[in-house]
């Protein structure tokens, strides 16, 4: 009961601004909702179909990629982290708070996506493994992400990094359109992307057509995790560095 008031009390110090922001939410809710009429009326219900899936593992992605980890960076440059550090609170509640404060972000691609999945008819018992993929994938881009932040000499090049990182991840690979596109070596070599690997693996759950042996991404995203959270952990310690 004490860790998960810890995990509420930072969580409500991490959602403070969205009171005074909260345009920003509803300009995310609106983008969503624009950019899934657009991928109705140019590509019919599959390119619906695919979007909910990548609305879920984006959006994970991206709180974590960008939101979880530039305030994770930030409060390491204004020396915030060390009144965590001084507190009785843990690594991991620290980080399960900063990540609840930051769901709004989340929400705002959730749930539009589980409306237009029940218009559709899909059953919501298929994006429950969506689901518990996307908390993965919230991880894994904050770790990718923090992997870099953390070894910034310049700390004020924090948004610089995150925000083209986050463009490059989710733009150019086939996220948004599916990995079948490619040709079948190209698709291969793409499952490095870890956001592809995701995506492809999410399809699968969701019963969507995929490129690929499932096992492929799966062991993409095997590498990614291990090896970001390795980097990770050698520059970020919870104490005295």
């Amino acid at each position: 009961m004490r860790r998960l008031r810890q995990i509420l009390g930072i969580a409500v110090l991490r959602s403070r601004w969205i009171k005074r922001q909260y345009l920003w939410m509803f300009q995310g809710f609106v983008g969503v909702v624009g950019f899934t009429i657009t991928l109705f009326v140019w590509g019919g219900t599959d390119a619906i179909r695919n979007l909910i899936i990548a609305l879920f593992i984006v959006g994970a992605w991206g709180l974590g990629l960008n939101i979880v980890a530039q305030q994770i960076g930030w409060d390491r440059v204004y020396y915030a982290l060390e009144f965590y550090v001084a507190s009785p609170i843990t690594l991991p509640t620290y980080f399960m708070g900063t990540v609840l404060g930051s769901t709004p972000f989340l929400l705002r691609n959730m749930l539009p996506a589980t409306l237009t999945a029940l218009l559709l008819g899909m059953k919501p018992s298929s994006l429950i493994p969506v689901l518990l993929l996307s908390a993965f994938s919230l991880v894994l881009g904050a770790f990718t992400s923090l992997s870099i932040v953390l070894r910034l000499k310049n700390p004020t090049n924090i948004s610089a990094i995150t925000n083209p990182l986050y463009t490059f991840t989710i733009t150019l690979p086939p996220v948004y359109y599916p990995l079948t596109f490619l040709p079948p070596v190209l698709a291969k070599v793409a499952l490095i992307m870890p956001t592809v690997s995701l995506m492809e693996l999410a399809r699968w759950l969701a019963g969507l057509p995929v490129a690929c042996n499932p096992a492929l991404p799966a062991v993409s995203l095997c590498f990614w995790i291990i090896t970001v959270t390795i980097l990770v952990a050698r520059k970020f310690r919870w104490g005295q560095e």
